[in-house]
C-alpha cells in the first residue's frame, strides 16, 4: 500500500516574504508550456507575471478586500516545499498568497488598515511537504485533490443565512458585512433581502410548508437590478423586510408548483411531498432569467404579463412582447416620416404665403433672411444623398 500523502507533510510557520508564488501552477500551464526551474522560480520577472496572471483572471481583489477586513484566515492551511530556509514554493493556496501580497497597510480609500489585523500577515500557517514527488508533479497532486473532488459547495441559502446572520449578531451595514465577503453592498443587500422575503415566504403563502432552498435563488433575483418591476410588483418594505402585497407573494410562489388541469378531483385532498416534486418539475418558472424577462413585461407590455399570470408560457409571453414592442417601433418610426413631410409641406405653404408684415419690418426680414440661408444649406448638405 503506498504511504499516505499526509505522512510527508509538517506543520510550519512561514514569513510572508518567504513564501513565493508558483509560476508553474496548474492554472496556468498549457500543452505548450515551458517548466519555470526554481532558481528562476523565485526572481522578480516569474513572480511578478505570476502575479499578474492570478489578479488578471481569479478574482485576486475580492480576495484582497476580504483579508483586509478579517485579517489573514488560517482555515486552510498553504501548502508548501522548500528550496532553502529563505525560499519556499507555494504548492496550493497561490491565491491567498498573492493576495496577501498585494496588501500594503492601506485600503483603497487610504484608511489605514488596524495593526492587528495587519499582524496576522507576518506568520503564515502552512504544511511542508518533504515527499518523493517532483518538483514538477507535487503542485498538480495537491490541486489535483482540492479541485478536482472539490470542495463542497455551500448552497445559496446557507449563504445568505450566513451573511444575514453576521450582520445581526455585529450589528453590521450592507457595505461593511460585503466587505467581509468580498461583495458589494448592493451584493449583500441583495443576499439579505431575497433571505428575509424567502423566510416570509414560508410563513405566510399557500405553499409555505413545501418550500425548500431550492426556491431562495429566485428570491434572490427579485432584488437584481433587472427584476425591480416584479419586487415593486409585491410591494417590497425595506423598513419591515417583507412585501406589503400577500395576494402577489403567494401567486409568485403558486408559479413554482403549478396545479394541474385536472386536480378538480383533489381539491380537498393535502398534496404529498411526491405531489410537490411533481408540481416543481412542472414549475413555470425554471431560471432566474425568467423573472427578469417577466420584469420586463410588467413594464413594457401589460397585455403579455397578463396573458402570462393567466397561464401562457413565459418565453412565449415574453417573445411576443419584444415582438410587440418592435411592431410599436416601426410605428413610430412611419409617424415621424409622416410628421416630417407633413411639417415640410406645412412650411413650404407657409413661406408661399409670407405675411406682409414681415417682408415689411426690417427685423423680420433679417430674422426672415437668416432662416432661408440656413435652410439653404442644409438643402446643400442632403443633396449628397439626394
Amino acid at each position: 500500500m503506498a504511504k499516505p500523502l499526509g505522512a510527508d507533510l509538517t506543520d510550519i510557520a512561514i514569513p510572508l516574504s518567504k513564501l513565493f508564488l508558483d509560476p508553474n501552477n496548474p492554472r496556468f500551464v498549457g500543452s505548450d508550456w515551458i517548466f519555470i526551474p526554481d532558481h528562476d522560480a523565485i526572481k522578480s520577472g516569474p513572480q511578478e507575471e505570476a502575479a499578474e496572471r492570478l489578479i488578471a483572471s481569479h478574482d485576486i481583489d475580492k480576495l484582497k478586500s476580504i483579508m483586509e477586513h478579517n485579517g489573514y484566515l488560517p482555515i486552510d492551511r498553504v501548502v508548501v516545499r522548500r528550496i532553502d530556509d529563505d525560499h519556499f514554493i507555494v504548492l496550493e493556496g497561490n491565491r491567498r498568497i498573492c493576495s496577501a501580497k498585494q496588501i500594503n497597510g492601506y485600503l483603497d480609500t487610504g484608511e489605514k488598515i488596524p495593526e492587528e489585523i495587519m499582524k496576522t500577515f507576518d506568520q503564515i500557517p502552512c504544511l511542508l511537504y518533504e515527499g518523493v514527488e517532483s518538483d514538477k508533479n507535487a503542485a498538480w497532486v495537491f490541486q489535483g485533490i482540492r479541485h478536482i473532488s472539490g470542495i463542497s459547495e455551500w448552497s445559496a441559502f446557507n449563504k445568505a443565512k450566513l451573511i444575514v446572520e453576521q450582520m445581526e449578531a455585529q450589528g453590521l451595514s450592507f457595505t461593511e458585512v460585503g466587505k467581509s465577503f468580498g461583495l458589494s453592498a448592493f451584493g449583500a443587500a441583495q443576499w439579505v433581502r431575497g433571505y428575509y422575503s424567502f423566510l416570509q415566504a414560508k410563513e405566510e403563502t399557500e405553499f409555505g410548508k413545501y418550500i425548500d432552498e431550492r426556491i431562495y435563488p429566485f428570491f434572490q433575483e427579485i432584488f437584481g437590478r433587472s427584476s425591480i418591476a416584479v419586487k415593486e410588483w409585491m410591494k417590497w418594505d425595506d423598513t419591515k423586510k417583507i412585501f406589503l402585497d400577500a395576494a402577489n407573494l403567494n401567486e409568485f410562489v403558486s408559479w413554482f408548483y403549478p396545479k394541474k388541469n385536472d386536480d378538480e378531483s383533489d381539491i380537498d385532498r393535502e398534496p404529498t411531498k411526491s405531489d410537490m416534486e411533481e408540481a416543481w418539475s412542472r414549475r413555470r418558472i425554471s431560471k432566474r432569467d425568467d423573472l427578469r424577462n417577466i420584469s420586463y413585461m410588467i413594464h413594457k407590455s401589460p397585455k403579455n404579463w397578463m396573458e402570462f399570470r393567466s397561464g401562457a408560457d413565459v418565453d412565449k409571453a415574453y417573445n411576443r412582447a419584444i415582438l410587440d414592442e418592435l411592431e410599436e417601433d416601426r410605428e413610430s418610426d412611419k409617424n415621424a416620416v409622416d410628421k416630417f413631410f407633413s411639417v415640410l409641406t406645412e412650411a413650404k405653404k407657409q413661406l408661399e404665403n409670407t405675411p406682409f408684415s414681415v417682408i415689411g419690418n426690417e427685423d423680420n426680414k433679417e430674422k426672415l433672411r437668416k432662416i432661408l440661408d440656413e435652410i439653404i444649406k442644409t438643402k446643400e448638405k442632403l443633396s449628397a444623398f439626394l
